[in-house]
């Protein structure tokens, strides 16, 4: 499936790129990514898409199938290398900080991606998510968007809040700190917001950090 979805992203890949820009709901939540700490440098971000989340957050490795993507974030400055999250091309304990931000619902096997995270990470390294849970309202949204044939999102499958913990605790990594945010509807005007700390039922974005036992 992820050559279908490289190629769909790399389709779009200016437009996606330029949806970043100036946007209220990329800054809210980058403000609430912010809050779990800036990563220790090396840091691999895996679905690094074009580079904004990675150059907003401190990641200097970029990881994607797309190479219409990974031009854009090369550009960025980023150091970007062509692979799929489920066999990342590095080498065993090669980064101090790991990073997926709306990547885990676009893989075929999100178990197997974490796995790869807890691989090149070091000893205590830390992983950083940002994800859509399944049954918040921004979810529900995305899903609805899927059914109705987007282009991107009907490659989605989002997790439900309650697998992500188990998720990351059957990979090797304990549970450190949670933020949230996006509590206004997806139907409404795009504000900017301010994080709550917790990972909350009603927000549509969470801002996860994990460090590997």
């Amino acid at each position: 499936m992820w050559q279908k979805v490289s190629k769909s992203f790399g389709q779009v890949a200016q437009e996606y790129d330029a949806w970043y820009q100036e946007n209220p709901i990329f800054a809210s939540e980058i403000e609430t990514l912010r809050n779990l700490g800036p990563p220790k440098q090396p840091a691999l971000e895996i679905g690094v898409g074009t580079g904004a989340f990675a150059v907003a957050l401190g990641f200097d490795y970029g990881l994607d199938p797309s190479l219409e993507m990974l031009s854009l974030a090369r550009e960025k400055g980023i150091k970007a290398v062509c692979g799929i999250a489920e066999r990342q091309p590095f080498k065993d304990k090669s980064f101090n900080a790991c990073g997926m931000f709306f990547t885990l619902c676009f893989l075929e096997d999100p178990k197997k991606a974490l796995s790869e995270c807890y691989r090149v990470l070091k000893p205590n390294g830390n992983l950083y998510l940002g994800v859509i849970p399944k049954d918040s309202p921004w979810g529900v949204y995305y899903e609805e968007k899927a059914r109705q044939g987007h282009p991107l999102y009907r490659y989605a499958r989002f997790l439900a809040g309650e697998e992500l913990p188990s998720l990351l605790d059957e990979a090797g990594f304990r549970l450190k700190a949670g933020y949230s945010s996006l509590f206004i509807s997806p139907k409404a005007s795009p504000k900017k917001e301010s994080p709550k700390e917790g990972l909350l039922t009603q927000a549509g974005f969470w801002a996860i950090l994990a460090e590997k036992l």
